[in-house]
């Protein structure tokens, strides 16, 4: 992962000042947290940057591009010399997204484990009518995972984690068709780190969402990320089923968490395609992630509008949505089969 920084496993939320040192940071620092984590853990971790510089606070109460935008202004401005962000996927995308704009040093600690963007060089962040717009940037500087943190945020968040990894299938799948098409070239470490992915989340021993297997599944999304820096774009991991799911972030009041819907997706496009998906349904009953249409508030209609306008979520991406008949009484089909079996 080139020179970038990279620890995870218990207690590492103590280890902040000493990774700073590591990696020869001191000066100004940027604390970025939200409210509710910065109630939780901002008091440890402020404490541990105060011994190795000034430190500035930042509050996050919502995840705009402009918001990002004026972050990395605050940093130009006053010579920040590394931005902290504490958090979920909104604090940290917009850190990740501040640090590329303003070319600032980021040491990123998640408090969630919901989706691979941990170390990716995407952040997904909010238009101005409220939508959610993926953005490149680059992968945190450093990044400190302590799987103690994670494990005692919402189980909901680590079930989305495992809906996120486990939607690499399809990804693959997807990208596997469009080389064979003439749409995309290969980018084989990227492929394979991707698959890893997957393959170490499938094949773990672990019953149950225990601390142990909570490591695997961050190891997991950490791969997932690092393979989108391969490949310089998320095309490794993101295939048809993420566009059904940007699809239903457009067109679906209910909303869900990014790693359910991209499982949902995974499961309806590989019975569109004909190809088994009793593996991905049994490891999600397994670790109880409820990815029934019903249950996530998803009507008939909605899945139709979803599954059809899907492929038009990603410019560029050829998918097999871009090959297969969508037709409606065909998805209609579709849609109670998934009310049935999930």
């Amino acid at each position: 992962m080139k020179s970038n920084y990279l620890k995870i496993g218990k207690g590492l939320i103590n280890t902040i000042e000493t990774t700073l040192e590591h990696n020869n940071f001191f000066g100004k620092f940027l604390y970025v947290a939200d409210p509710i984590v910065d109630k939780l853990y901002g008091d440890l971790v402020k404490q541990q940057l105060t011994n190795k510089g000034k430190v500035k606070v930042e509050i996050v109460e919502h995840n705009t591009i402009s918001y990002a935008m004026s972050i990395a202004e605050r940093c130009i401005a006053t010579d920040i010399d590394c931005i902290i962000g504490l958090g979920g996927g909104t604090t940290l995308d917009v850190c990740k997204y501040a640090s590329y704009i303003s070319k600032t040093p980021y040491l990123s600690i998640p408090t969630t484990a919901s989706n691979d963007g941990l170390v990716s060089p995407i952040a997904v962040l909010k238009r101005e009518d409220d939508l959610p717009k993926s953005l490149g940037a680059k992968i945190p500087t450093m990044t400190i995972i302590d799987t103690e943190i994670i494990a005692a945020g919402p189980l909901q968040n680590i079930k989305a984690g495992i809906g996120d990894t486990i939607s690499n299938k399809m990804a693959l799948k997807d990208w596997d068709f469009a080389v064979s098409k003439g749409k995309d070239s290969m980018n084989t470490y990227a492929y394979l780190m991707s698959k890893n992915s997957l393959d170490v989340l499938m094949n773990t021993s672990h019953q149950t969402i225990c601390p142990e297997f909570i490591e695997v599944l961050v190891n997991s999304l950490v791969l997932s990320g690092i393979a989108m820096d391969f490949a310089g774009t998320s095309r490794p991991v993101s295939g048809s089923e993420h566009c059904f799911s940007h699809a239903l972030d457009f067109y679906s009041d209910t909303k869900n968490l990014h790693g359910i819907q991209v499982a949902l997706g995974t499961i309806s496009m590989l019975k569109l395609i004909n190809e088994p998906y009793d593996d991905v349904l049994a490891y999600l009953k397994k670790f109880d992630v409820n990815v029934n249409p019903i249950h996530l508030g998803i009507t008939e209609n909605v899945f139709i509008k979803c599954m059809q306008y899907a492929s038009s979520m990603r410019k560029g991406r050829y998918t097999y949505l871009d090959d297969i008949d969508l037709n409606e009484e065909r998805l209609k089909h579709l849609y109670h089969e998934l009310v049935e079996e999930l």
